[in-house]
């Protein structure tokens, strides 16, 4: 049984997302089978390391395409999420603040189609965000707590 499969380059523009997010993709291929089947697509982000395509693989969602059989091709169009999965305290696994590319491929296939710099990840907010702002506010009224018997004694 031969797959052939034509996917169109991506026409993405660059959106912002925050770190645990979950991404849509929607996306279609021509395709001609001789009998039906199923194939597995996934999608997810990557960067590149010293110029190596690195997928960030925990951050890869996947979904099953049935393709009924068909001669003449025809467009299939499917829907895959994906989470973008924090990295873990060790730095792997997972995904930091930064800039990625948006790959779409057939596992195992050299049908893919890419874009680069299309997911722009931002962290979350975390405690460690929260304690300057908690800090400033807390002083602000320890001072005032400070300042309102003093000026009450200079009225008296």
């Amino acid at each position: 049984m031969t797959l052939d499969v034509v996917f169109s380059p991506l026409a993405l523009e660059a959106k912002n997302f925050t770190v645990g997010d979950t991404v849509r993709v929607t996306a279609s291929f021509l395709y001609t089978v001789g009998a039906d089947t199923s194939v597995t697509v996934q999608a997810g982000p990557y960067h590149y390391i010293a110029g190596v395509l690195d997928r960030i693989g925990a951050c890869f969602g996947s979904t099953v395409v049935s393709l009924p059989k068909t001669t003449t091709p025809i467009e299939k169009q499917f829907t895959i999420d994906f989470t973008l999965t924090p990295a873990s305290i060790i730095g792997t696994g997972g995904i930091q603040a930064g800039t990625y590319g948006l790959i779409v491929e057939l596992p195992g296939t050299d049908f893919n189609v890419k874009q680069d710099d299309v997911l722009l990840v931002v962290a979350a907010a975390g405690i460690m965000d929260m304690i300057g702002p908690l800090l400033v506010s807390g002083i602000m009224m320890f001072m005032v707590s400070m300042v309102t018997p003093m000026m009450k004694e200079g009225f008296e």
